[in-house]
């Protein structure tokens, strides 16, 4: 009987140890012609790295961005975005921003995200888009 109680004791620690799985998940932020934006994880947990990413049929000179709080106020988060440097099969650029988002007593935090992007043939577009973190 101990032997079996040991057993347990040993299966239920190493099933405990198991790294946690990885949020595949992704939000559709905003989507126009030959433009998406996406966040990942979907439910966007609060602190825990998050991935903003663009993805354009138009080449992007330049994008700004800055996350702020509409639920609460939490100061703003501006985002850097880098361009990746592989292409999608379609040829489309592909930008992403990773940055974390602070925990406060709202468990569905409302946040605005404000994206300016200048494309190479001049012109200009903002996004806003608001989403829901999680904890």
């Amino acid at each position: 009987m101990q032997n079996i109680t040991s057993l347990c004791l040993c299966l239920l620690l190493l099933l405990a140890c198991q790294p946690k799985q990885s949020d595949d998940s992704v939000r559709v932020l905003h989507q126009q012609a030959g433009l998406l934006l996406s966040l990942s994880p979907a439910d966007a947990p609060v602190e825990t790295p998050l991935l903003v990413k663009l993805v354009s049929q138009q080449p992007i000179v330049s994008i700004s961005a800055e996350l702020s709080g509409v639920s609460m106020y939490m100061g703003l988060i501006p985002l850097r975005f880098h361009k990746l440097s592989t292409p999608t099969r379609g040829g489309a650029e592909q930008w992403q921003a990773e940055f974390l988002l602070g925990a406060c007593s709202d468990p569905a935090m409302l946040w605005q995200l404000n994206l300016t992007v200048q494309l190479a043939d001049g012109r200009k577009l903002l996004i806003n888009e608001q989403f829901n973190s999680s904890w």
